[in-house]
């Protein structure tokens, strides 16, 4: 049990400080007709995490901004400002706006577009969560007393369920909201859940009450940043407002 644990940890530890270089964030006045998908990183990542994703949705006719901000051991409200800032750039010259967040991406655009009103409501188009842990995450949950934990700072320990998880403090948003969960768990996390989860997030703690649509992908969470089948699901949500079912 001892050696399980310690495994998990060194795997999550693993996921989050692989992929540390950093390039701005961008906005521009070219392309000014093309709509624009602000896309956000998970916990220990950077923009390059999300290169193959921002890719397909570019060749799908979209614009894309990488959001690259912090995040091991940092605030809660030190990675809010980071991406809130990063965000009003990456907008201010777009005629209408999407929002794609793979993980802790997901609970980023979730504050954004709960605290930030820079643009009119009509401006702003779906909203894709990926593997995001909206209810917290288990697996933080039996790391919360680890040194694993401490390192990762506040905004590590808002990944945990309950009352003080980041997720579970955001409000329900009136927007289109399509929620992409994986279900490829991993032998070495899945006693951690008590039900189908991607080895890091369980299926039920991606859902939202006023979600539009849902659907489950066979793919493990680092994965589904990558996968094909994620990105046409995503596309196809951007275009159309449900999931190809």
């Amino acid at each position: 049990m001892q050696t399980s644990y310690f495994t998990a940890a060194l795997i999550v530890l693993l996921l989050q400080i692989t992929g540390c270089s950093h390039t701005e964030a961008y906005s521009s006045t070219e392309q000014l007709d093309k709509e624009l998908v602000v896309l956000a990183h998970g916990l220990g990542r950077s923009d390059t995490a999300m290169w193959r994703l921002a890719t397909r949705l570019e060749q799908a006719g979209y614009k894309v901004c990488r959001l690259d901000y912090a995040s091991i051991g940092e605030s809660v409200e030190a990675v809010l400002a980071q991406t809130s800032k990063q965000i009003d750039a990456c907008i201010q010259y777009a005629p209408k706006v999407h929002y794609v967040g793979h993980s802790l991406g997901g609970l980023v655009i979730r504050a954004y577009l709960q605290n930030n009103h820079v643009l009119p409501k009509e401006s702003i188009g779906e909203v894709v969560l990926i593997g995001t842990p909206n209810k917290g995450s288990e697996l933080a949950d039996h790391l919360s007393d680890s040194w694993l934990m401490q390192l990762g700072g506040g905004i590590s320990r808002a990944l945990m369920t309950g009352s003080n998880s980041l997720g579970n403090r955001l409000e329900e948003l009136d927007l289109n909201i399509g929620i992409i969960a994986g279900t490829k768990s991993s032998s070495l996390t899945n006693d951690k859940f008590t039900g189908a989860n991607d080895g890091l997030v369980s299926v039920e703690s991606a859902k939202l009450k006023n979600m539009s649509d849902f659907i489950a992908i066979d793919v493990n969470h680092s994965q589904m940043r990558n996968n094909q089948e994620v990105a046409l699901q995503t596309i196809h949500f951007l275009q159309k407002t449900t999931f190809k079912h």
